[in-house]
């Protein structure tokens, strides 16, 4: 019976430690981070104002349909340069988690997706080990149409490299915003 009983506490205490031990699956992820439930995309032409495109989504990535998503308007044949903009807003405070994600930047990747409409875009940022990050871009539109631009930003904690397509990683973000040019 003592052998039994040694056993059973033996089997129970390798349960315990198995169960509270770290996840070799998933390391201690320095690359987590806030809630992004706000993004801008500022639009600047050379010598002309900067207009601002904006999303809101009060409870993130799932769940509830953004509340907000302003259709993105530009004119043919111009180049913008474009910064992203990222906020995680808490209890009406609006925190600029851009900084942070940047600082992340060897795990994270924006895409600029268009569809239906003739637009190029070139990511100028990168991170530190010279992969495109994306919160900078020239963006370069040609004929007027109406389309969409699937904004994605790709978390990827040791799987970027220089080429990467849109879908390596898991998204932190990916939604559709409306675009009309003319």
């Amino acid at each position: 019976m003592k052998k039994v009983k040694r056993i059973f506490i033996g089997t129970l205490f390798l349960f315990c430690l198995i169960g509270c031990s770290k996840s070799v699956d998933k390391p201690n992820d320095e690359n987590e981070h806030e809630s992004i439930n706000k993004i801008e995309l500022l639009f600047s032409e050379s010598g002309g104002a900067t207009k601002t495109f904006a999303i809101e989504d009060a409870d993130g990535d799932g769940g509830n349909p953004p509340s907000r998503i302003d259709t993105i308007l530009v004119q043919p044949n111009k180049q913008y340069t474009v910064a992203v903009k990222l906020y995680n807003i808490t209890n009406g405070v609006a925190k600029d988690v851009s900084s942070m994600i940047q600082a992340q930047g060897a795990s994270h990747e924006f895409y600029f997706i268009p569809s239906g409409i003739n637009v190029v875009i070139q990511k100028t940022d990168k991170d530190k080990n010279g992969y495109p990050i994306g919160f900078q871009s020239n963006w370069q539109f040609s004929t007027a149409g109406t389309g969409s631009i699937l904004l994605k930003l790709m978390h990827k904690t040791a799987l970027k490299g220089p080429n990467d397509g849109p879908n390596v990683g898991h998204s932190d973000i990916q939604i559709s915003l409306p675009t009309i040019i003319k």
